[in-house]
């Protein structure tokens, strides 16, 4: 078992359309060895709010084949109550992709961490909103 962080992310998209322009991205941080993808689900809520769930093993060839670097490692962790609950966060005609990483980049850190007889106290995240809100003007001379 790994003592790497994970995180999750539900990213919305109106009229349950999935492009697929985000795939780029998620590639990169995998091949850069940054996250090891442990879940990716994607959720469609219909106009009278029923659900679709598609696990990304699950994909039509096509689709799938967009996303085969990051299939390596996926492995199916999300139960149907998280589904669920995710789910009720969208309105109607929308869809979502909800990924579940694990942070390799802390593997190292971990590691100095451990060498210098430190301890992780606490990590969390705080959101881009409200980091927004909060920064101080970086711009100032």
């Amino acid at each position: 078992m790994t003592n790497l962080p994970w995180e999750y992310a539900l990213i919305g998209f109106g009229g349950n359309q999935f492009s697929g322009k985000i795939v780029p991205e998620l590639l990169d941080l995998a091949q850069r060895g940054i996250v090891r993808y442990v879940d990716i689900v994607f959720i469609s809520k219909e106009q009278d709010g029923s659900l679709r769930t598609v696990e990304l093993n699950d994909l039509d060839a096509d689709s799938y084949k967009m996303f085969v670097p990051l299939g390596e490692h996926i492995t199916g962790l999300f139960t149907e109550e998280d589904l669920s609950f995710e789910a009720d966060r969208l309105p109607a005609n929308s869809s979502a992709v909800l990924i579940l990483w694990e942070n390799l980049w802390m593997g190292n850190v971990r590691k100095a961490i451990a060498a210098a007889q430190g301890v992780l106290l606490d990590r969390g995240q705080i959101s881009a909103e409200v980091v927004e809100l909060v920064k101080p003007d970086l711009t100032t001379e």
